[in-house]
């Protein structure tokens, strides 16, 4: 079978940023794997993106070719000519009342169409009418009523999985700081850079980069990561708690073999807790 797999990005200057754009590319494999999603575009196409990627503020102000229709074929053609109809539109303009009719109810089996038993995912066409230009804001939140957005589909998934409200309240922090970054209204660590650099004292307008701004850069680049330093274009809202060596400790992770009678003590250590834990639980039932 085939493997996709989301090639690793670079390391961002805080461990949010970090936790933020990891969570949000696993989220995105369920969203693809529960809803049959096609993003499968034209090789070619992949290419003249990281080409663009390359150009200044591309993710603000670029634009990148992106498949139109994700959704599994509803009705038309095979899925790629202007016929086509995907749960996304219909859902964003009739709701799901077309679902209502007998014959389609018929071709449903445990709420799963026809289309997405038979053929899930889509082989791939040359129309160019399967893919078209977007910026990042539209890839991210939607444009029209036939694409949602990747930010919109993981929000329905993780309505879809009942996430947990503690869960969500910080998956939301990060999927907004995303949106937000996807819609220029925070500036990317490359913009960040390239400012602080044009704005250095010791900088010249000759595109070098001497010792001294290279020290400072990179110093409060440390300072931002550690909580030091807040820098509100960059991160919004988002303030990073400092990072401090109290409380810290250093255990080597040992692998010699335990005595017997440590495994023992450790094991009815945890399975006083557990009981405890229980106990408390009837308590609180029977109250």
């Amino acid at each position: 079978g085939w493997r996709t797999e989301f090639r690793s990005m670079e390391i961002q200057l805080t461990d949010f940023e970090n936790a933020a754009f990891t969570a949000f590319t696993v989220l995105l494999t369920r969203v693809i794997i529960t809803f049959d999603l096609n993003l499968y575009i034209p090789l070619s196409r992949v290419d003249s993106n990281m080409q663009r990627a390359h150009s200044r503020n591309a993710a603000a102000k670029g634009k990148f070719f992106f498949r139109r229709h994700l959704a599994p074929l509803e009705e038309g053609d095979d899925g790629y000519g202007v016929k086509y109809t995907s749960m996304f539109s219909r859902g964003a303009n009739e709701g799901a009342s077309k679902t209502s009719d007998k014959s389609t109810k018929e071709s449903f089996i445990e709420g799963v169409s026809k289309q997405r038993r038979t053929a899930p995912f889509a082989p791939g066409s040359d129309e160019e009418n399967s893919y078209e230009e977007m910026t990042m804001s539209e890839i991210m939140c939607g444009k029209g009523d036939y694409f949602p957005g990747l930010i919109p589909l993981v929000h329905a998934y993780l309505d879809y999985i009942n996430c947990d409200t503690i869960t969500r309240q910080r998956l939301n922090t990060y999927l907004d700081f995303i949106e937000k970054r996807s819609t220029g209204e925070l500036v990317t660590t490359a913009t960040w850079m390239r400012n602080y650099v044009r704005s250095h004292p010791a900088y010249r307008g000759d595109s070098v980069v001497t010792d001294e701004i290279a020290y400072d850069l990179v110093k409060i680049c440390t300072d931002i990561g550690l909580g030091n330093v807040h820098i509100p274009e960059l991160l919004g809202d988002v303030t990073i708690q400092p990072v401090t060596t109290q409380g810290a400790y250093e255990v080597k992770l040992d692998s010699k073999r335990a005595q017997n009678e440590r495994i023992v003590e450790l094991l009815q250590r945890y399975k006083t807790r557990s009981s405890s834990t229980v106990a408390d639980s009837y308590h609180h039932s029977n109250a």
